[in-house]
């Protein structure tokens, strides 16, 4: 009868301790939502010169990992760039609604043609490696608001 006991207590808390690890990774890793966003830069208000046009696709998982699909284009002077890149986040709560995501991948695709020299220029924060504090809020609506020290900058319509 004594082994039956001792086998329950660490049964319970092995479990117990599953349950409490469980818990703590999805209070880090809360997200789970997939969405799109589209965004134009201007140049200047002159003649509305567009200096920065692109699409993306979010998909943040319970997994800690976040998804980032962006195609589109920016210009350099008078020359345009194409933009295809899948960036892979790596994600972390830090905060009631703040999230430290770091590039653990970022792959081109074929029609990507923005030159290496000037990746580190305008790409910096896409790069593998880099590092950044966003905050992400879900609006009435549903959509996500994203958003970092300066400001919201994005809205992500939900899927």
């Amino acid at each position: 009868m004594k082994k039956q006991h001792l086998f329950y207590s660490v049964a319970g808390c092995v479990l117990l301790v599953i349950f409490l690890l469980s818990g703590y990774w999805l209070s880090l890793h809360n997200l789970s939502f997939t969405c799109s966003s589209s965004t134009a830069s201007f140049a200047s208000n002159i003649n509305n010169t567009v200096a920065l046009n692109f699409t993306q696709s979010m998909t943040f998982s319970y997994r800690g990992k976040a998804v980032v699909h962006l195609s589109g284009y920016f210009t350099t002077g008078d020359t345009r760039h194409v933009l295809n890149r899948t960036i892979v986040y790596a994600y972390t709560r830090t905060g009631t609604s703040d999230y430290s995501l770091r590039v653990v991948n970022a792959t081109r695709a074929g029609s990507d043609t923005v030159p290496e020299n000037l990746e580190r220029t305008y790409l910096g924060p896409i790069l593998q490696g880099a590092y950044r504090i966003i905050g992400i809020r879900e609006m009435p609506s549903g959509d996500m608001l994203i958003a970092n020290n300066a400001g919201p900058y994005l809205i992500c319509a939900v899927h």
